[in-house]
């Protein structure tokens, strides 16, 4: 599937830095996304109760079967791409053996 978020409004808990209000996301088909390395571990590790969402966020999302692609004007011109977005899952462990 391919993915589009967008957030309006709030932090978003899975990427809390570089994703600010205004931004987007396109995550086309076998594309790798989610959490970043410092969320996991936080969701990981932390024992949790019940929890309210937070309030004021805004976001939205939309899923499709089909292939999403950027134009040449929003991959090239604009110049609004965070090049270095695969760093936020540098730090995560791989937590599977084949033993």
């Amino acid at each position: 599937m391919s993915e589009f978020m967008g957030l309006i409004l709030g932090k978003y808990e899975a990427k809390e830095s570089g994703f600010n209000p205004g931004g987007a996301t396109l995550h086309s088909m076998m594309t790798p996304h989610g959490p970043d390395a410092d969320c996991f571990k936080d969701w990981s590790e932390t024992v949790r109760g019940a929890i309210k969402v937070a309030e004021g966020t805004q976001a939205f999302m939309f899923e499709s079967s089909y292939q999403l692609a950027l134009t040449k004007w929003s991959e090239k011109t604009c110049n609004k791409i965070d090049e270095d977005y695969y760093n936020c899952w540098q730090k995560l462990n791989n937590n599977f053996s084949l033993n």
